[in-house]
């Protein structure tokens, strides 16, 4: 274990100083940057839990060649463990009964096959399945896998724990800000679901970032993410989407990378003051300038954009409103899809009903420009974004606190006969291992939001 560990921290600083050697050609050399490399390498890519094991998603080929062959092991051996944990989708190394046993318990002994823990699972009445995740720091993040009547599957996938953009009638942005994903736990959501649709004889189709947080705030993992689908699960570029609330110097960026995966925009209202109100980012990035992105987008990539709009009943869904939206987006190659809200305890709006939303996609149509309904799947599950997490959440700081109201009131009778603990040996021996990690915090919100628009702007 020892030997493996040094190997992947050798292996972790290479790839580090190659990340650099990149940057420095694109960008020029800077110190500040490769620091940074390393240390989010080092919290990425090495996957340790509390086990000591590495989580097997976090190294790549490469990396396992030189495992590999530092075991002694022939280099096909690479290319079949891969195909088991990719392309077969198994999730034990003991399964693998084509490789030596020997290999099996060495492979079982070093590595972890993933790293999220399933917290919660609901399954709806048409199919949708909702996902709850626990990670290693008892963060919370969500996946949904969505079934069509044509075969598809569609993995909707969190790029950030919490998110700090703030709109208004989002479960997530309600629930705080609490970490960046790593690429391994952004890749990991989808590549359970296709372990397991492959176990059937299915296949993953599609991904769709619009779970948790803002993708392009976490810009650097979530396309580390996308290179991931691709080469390891097969998902082509133009089936996965990015989604956004507007950062449009990260919306410029993907352009340049012209990487040609979708992109979707939420948009939500027609003009600076409603949209401000909703979505605080357009204070820093009003709509002029978002629609300035978004035609550089479409002309550096040749591909259509999707702007989101949520219907929210008397706000959003009139027709004078829908007027004013195709105006605004008349002659960009654009689609919009237009969602009715999805209600939450944290905002009072209310949904629009089924004849208002095809009114507002009939007018759209007269400006030539293209709108669906997108269809409300897993309402029955708490299937929006957030929802399910803030639930668990909820849940969560309840049993805190009457756990802590509990060992206050032991405590009280206890006192003069030890500690507290429970035993009265004075070691305080009674509480749970892992106990000792608290719950997570979110982050001051909005000074989290100004430093991601600074980012931004000088990326």
């Amino acid at each position: 274990m020892r030997q493996l560990l040094a190997l992947l921290v050798s292996l972790l600083m290479f790839r580090a100083r190659s990340l650099f050697s990149l940057s420095s050609r694109r960008h020029g050399s800077s110190t500040a940057r490769f620091s940074s490399a390393t240390s989010t390498i080092g919290q990425a890519d090495k996957g340790g839990g509390s086990d000591g094991m590495v989580n097997f998603y976090t190294v790549s080929e490469e990396e396992f060649k030189v495992i590999m062959k530092a075991w002694k092991q022939p280099s096909f051996r690479v290319g079949q463990v891969r195909q088991w944990v990719y392309d077969k989708g198994v999730l034990n190394f003991d399964e693998m009964k084509d490789l030596p046993l020997a290999l099996r318990q060495q492979l079982s002994q070093s590595f972890r096959i993933g790293s999220l823990h399933l917290a919660s699972e609901q399954i709806s009445k048409d199919g949708t399945k909702k996902r709850a995740y626990e990670l290693h720091d008892k963060q919370l993040i969500e996946s949904v896998l969505m079934p069509y009547d044509d075969g598809r599957f569609t993995a909707c996938i969190s790029s950030q724990a919490g998110c700090a953009m703030g709109c208004v009638f989002c479960a997530t942005g309600q629930m705080g800000f609490f970490r960046q994903l790593t690429s391994s736990e952004i890749f990991e959501q989808a590549q359970m679901f296709s372990a397991e649709l492959r176990a059937k004889g299915q296949r993953l189709s599609n991904i769709v970032m619009m779970g948790m947080g803002e993708p392009l705030a976490n810009y650097e993992n979530v396309m580390e993410a996308v290179r991931r689908l691709n080469t390891e699960l097969g998902i082509g570029h133009r089936h996965i989407t990015i989604s956004t609330v507007g950062l449009t110097p990260r919306i410029r960026k993907l352009a340049d990378e012209n990487a040609q995966v979708g992109l979707a925009v939420s948009l939500h209202q027609v003009n600076d003051e409603k949209r401000s109100a909703l979505m605080p980012v357009n204070a820093r990035y009003p709509i002029p300038e978002l629609l300035d992105a978004c035609r550089y987008y479409v002309a550096k990539t040749n591909r259509r954009i999707t702007f989101e709009w949520a219907l929210i009943r008397g706000e959003t869904d009139t027709p004078l409103t829908a007027h004013e939206l195709g105006k605004l987006l008349r002659g960009l190659l654009c689609h919009v899809n237009v969602i009715p809200l999805n209600p939450t305890k944290g905002f009072g709006g209310k949904p629009t009903p089924k004849a208002g939303v095809d009114e507002f996609c009939k007018i759209l149509g007269e400006y030539g420009i293209s709108a669906t309904p997108r269809t409300r799947r897993g309402i029955d599950i708490d299937a929006g974004c957030g929802q399910l997490s803030t639930e668990l959440k909820r849940k969560q700081k309840k049993s805190v606190a009457t756990l802590e109201e509990e060992q206050g009131a032991l405590a009280s009778g206890a006192s003069g006969r030890g500690n507290g603990d429970g035993d009265g040996d004075g070691d305080g021996d009674d509480e749970e291992e892992g106990d000792d990690v608290p719950l997570p915090v979110s982050l001051d919100v909005a000074k989290e939001r100004e430093r991601v628009f600074s980012v931004c702007d000088k990326s």
